[in-house]
């Protein structure tokens, strides 16, 4: 019983789809493009009256390259444009029980599509790779999915690069009909991006699809036109680990320069050093940075404050050196400068072995000067911590080395401040 059912099955089958002859198959091509019964130039409506309803979806396969200088996009993908034709209809009975049919390129009516804003060299509509199969059912049912790769322009906004958004749509009008003929349908309300391939460097978000009239009051037209209008968001990873991550690290490596001591004879070269590496890395991130004085991305204004830092850095060591190099300073000085020398000679005197049976005479002078020093007690030990902690010889190391830590703080939290601005601003962005 079951073998009788399936063989049935299989032939019924074959017997509908494949049962066709050719003199079948060339009589229904003659029936349906039959000149005197169907014209490429009208729509296959019997009622001309009425609104021809077309079905328009775009699928996107890839995103081929996009210049964030130009703004310019390549996509690739295909469409899905459905419709019905009156003409086109016949019954499966007559033809072998063949119920759909391959159209041969240029014999039927179809919408002409045009893409209204890519680049201004680019061919606009969207035939013109040649490639547009399509087929039709016994009933007029059309359905033509031309497919290649197609470019438009986008809104290019690098303010937060590497986590900038930019907004591109493409505009697709109908060019050989207007609205009171042909009216558009989007029927998903979006691009499909089922079969999309992933791109490393973009994302594409917000995706939106409406169809608008565009008309023309001074002769009463109005022209179909679809929008379909997304984002591409960058994957940051890349830039920062990259690009960003390197000068941060040299802008904190040039905070530490000051901890090269004055006198070692090697502070201006790593200083020196470090400013070169550093503009060389900053020169090679701009060639990534979108061109763009509309908008200047926030990172270019970052790469400025650090590249000002570190031409700070390199004069301040030029400085400090020179400052190092004075065995006694002749200027008078600040009295909190002298006052951070005396504390810091008191310091070392602690723990050095200069005095060493006699810190606490040492403390008690710390707190009396004036009683410290009894000419009758002295001995040579306290002579010598005695010119040590005076006021009079205080060398131009010891004030570079005081500057120094002035210099390492205040560059530390200048540092510190413009990149949590900066980090602030970008979660900022990314939490909108």
């Amino acid at each position: 019983m079951y073998n009788i059912l399936f063989s049935w099955i299989i032939v019924q089958t074959f017997v509908t789809s494949y049962g066709q002859t050719y003199g079948e198959m060339d009589t229904l091509l003659g029936h349906l493009f039959n000149a005197s019964r169907y014209n490429t130039y009208l729509r296959p409506l019997r009622n001309q009256s009425q609104v021809m309803m077309v079905n328009f979806t775009q699928y996107i396969s890839s995103i081929d390259f996009f210049d964030i200088t130009s703004g310019e996009l390549q996509i690739t993908g295909f469409f899905e444009i459905t419709w019905t034709d009156d003409f086109l209809t016949w019954s499966p009975s007559l033809y072998g029980g063949k119920e759909m049919l391959s159209l041969p390129t240029g014999t039927f009516w179809k919408p002409e599509f045009s893409l209204t804003n890519g680049p201004a060299n680019d061919k606009s509509s969207i035939y013109n790779s040649g490639f547009y199969p399509t087929w039709v059912s016994y009933q007029g049912s059309v359905i033509m999915i031309p497919g290649g790769s197609y470019k438009t322009k986008c809104n290019v906004d690098p303010t937060f690069y590497p986590f900038d958004i930019h907004n591109c749509n493409f505009q697709f009008i109908v060019s050989n009909h207007d609205s009171a003929e042909l009216m558009l349908i989007s029927q998903t309300g979006d691009i499909n991006s089922s079969n999309l391939t992933e791109n490393g460097e973009w994302e594409i978000q917000n995706i939106d699809v409406k169809v608008v009239l565009l008309k023309e009051d001074n002769i009463k037209l109005s022209i179909p036109m679809l929008q379909a209008s997304f984002s591409l968001k960058r994957r940051p990873i890349y830039e920062i680990v990259n690009v960003y991550a390197p000068i941060l690290l040299m802008s904190f490596l040039n905070i530490v320069t000051c901890f090269v001591r004055p006198d070692s004879g090697e502070r201006l070269t790593f200083a020196v050093t470090l400013y070169l590496s550093l503009v060389f890395a900053t020169t090679a991130a701009i060639e990534k940075i979108p061109k763009n004085s509309l908008k200047m991305p926030i990172m270019s204004y970052e790469f400025l404050c650090n590249n000002c830092i570190n031409t700070i850095g390199v004069t301040w060591s030029i400085f400090i050196v020179h400052l190092a190099s004075k065995s006694k300073v002749q200027q008078r000085l600040p009295h909190f400068l002298v006052k951070m020398v005396m504390k810091k000679r008191r310091r070392k005197t602690y723990d050095s072995e200069l005095q060493p049976d006699c810190k606490s005479e040492v403390k008690s002078e710390s707190s009396d000067d004036d009683n410290f020093f009894d000419e009758n007690k002295a001995n040579p030990k306290q002579q010598k911590v005695a010119e040590y902690l005076s006021e009079d010889d205080i060398t131009g190391l010891e004030i570079a080395e005081i500057l120094d830590t002035i210099y390492f703080w205040f560059v530390s939290l200048f540092v510190v401040v413009v990149n949590s601005v900066f980090g602030y601003l970008v979660l900022r962005i990314e939490m909108q």
